[in-house]
């Protein structure tokens, strides 16, 4: 990889200004810059998009930064761009969020012959001084130091380019729609019903099925987990859930190996055209929980529905002797049980 154009600009709120900061060969700058912009080019990325159709600001600038036209102008008016957004939404969302202060790094690599890369991130500018400085303290690994990034691949053949896979990535919990949607002029190649659809089959097909072929009980317990998540509002974060559902889970079975299944989910979206965060279509999930459950040969306990934080409600005890229970949360059930622990002890 070679860095054929490179920026850093503040984009300084407290005094409505950008302002560009100075690229020296000496000390750490390079290295600081080059190990962001290594870390974006190897990043597979959360979601990916393309230009809108109707917008063609931002698609023009950096197409300008490809042609080599005017590229300090037009990466100051990507700075000033940025201001601007951030501004609009902390007057949207200031009482539930606060635009972090960072610097913006614009960068042109050159991948092969024939491969570019354009690279937009804003990083935190605290960060970025004490890494610059030689003062750092808080030692944040490089993806988080970068809050929000934006990697287009570009291929330029004969003097003309065209642009391929473009993607985001986004600290934040949620992605910012004003980064990509209003900064950026993208909109999501995936819509997100397609992505939940495309999400659950993949997961179903190339995790789950595999778990039933060694365990039918380790089984149930990841589908119904599976089907309670992907039906959920909120966002689906292929990460969350290798990292929050598989891994951590202890299997009955001891060939299964969830660290390796967690490392094969997260591979899925690249291998098969879904992104690996996005908005929840619960209503694109027909399947069902798997209801009935095998307590022992007399007795079968029916879920009837979904039930949040289902642990809660449906726990394991083990006695010292190693007699295992199940024991579950319901006023009607105790009653019940009373009435029977009453009557056997009569007939005693």
């Amino acid at each position: 990889m070679t860095v054929e154009y490179l920026k850093l600009i503040k984009i300084d709120h407290e005094n409505n200004n950008v302002q560009e900061e100075p690229l020296n060969s000496e000390g750490n700058v390079k290295d600081y810059v080059m190990d962001i912009v290594g870390q974006i080019t190897v990043n597979a990325g959360e979601r990916r998009y393309k230009f809108k159709d109707d917008e063609l600001t931002m698609k023009t600038w950096i197409g300008d930064i490809v042609n080599n036209s005017n590229r300090d102008s037009r990466a100051m008016d990507i700075a000033n761009r940025l201001l601007q957004k951030e501004d609009d939404a902390q007057q949207r969302y200031h009482t539930i969020t606060e635009i972090q202060k960072g610097i913006l790094l614009i960068a042109y690599c050159k991948m092969t012959d024939t491969e570019y890369k354009m690279v937009i991130c804003k990083a935190d500018y605290t960060e970025f001084l004490e890494e610059t400085t030689g003062e750092k303290k808080n030692g944040l690994p490089t993806k988080k130091k970068i809050f929000k990034s934006f990697a287009a691949n570009i291929t330029v053949n004969a003097g003309a380019y065209s642009f391929g896979e473009m993607v985001t990535f986004d600290v934040n919990s949620k992605q910012s729609k004003y980064w990509y949607d209003e900064f950026l002029d993208l909109k999501a190649l995936h819509d997100n019903g397609e992505n939940t659809e495309r999400a659950f089959n993949y997961l179903k097909s190339k995790i789950l099925d595999p778990v039933k072929k060694k365990s039918k009980s380790d089984y149930l317990v990841l589908w119904n987990t599976t089907v309670a998540y992907m039906r959920s509002e909120g966002e689906f974060s292929m990460d969350h859930y290798a990292d929050n559902i598989l891994a951590v889970y202890k299997p009955e079975e001891n060939s299964l190996n969830m660290n390796e299944l967690a490392i094969k989910a997260k591979a899925l979206p690249a291998q098969h055209d879904f992104d690996s965060r996005f908005e929840k279509v619960p209503s694109k999930i027909t399947a069902k929980m798997k209801n009935e459950i095998k307590l022992t040969n007399d007795i079968t306990l029916v879920l009837k529905q979904n039930i949040p934080h289902i642990e809660r409600t449906i726990v394991p005890h083990e006695e010292t002797d190693g007699t295992k229970f199940v024991m579950i949360q319901s006023e009607d059930g105790y009653k019940y049980a009373e009435k029977l622990k009453h009557i056997a002890e009569n007939q005693e």
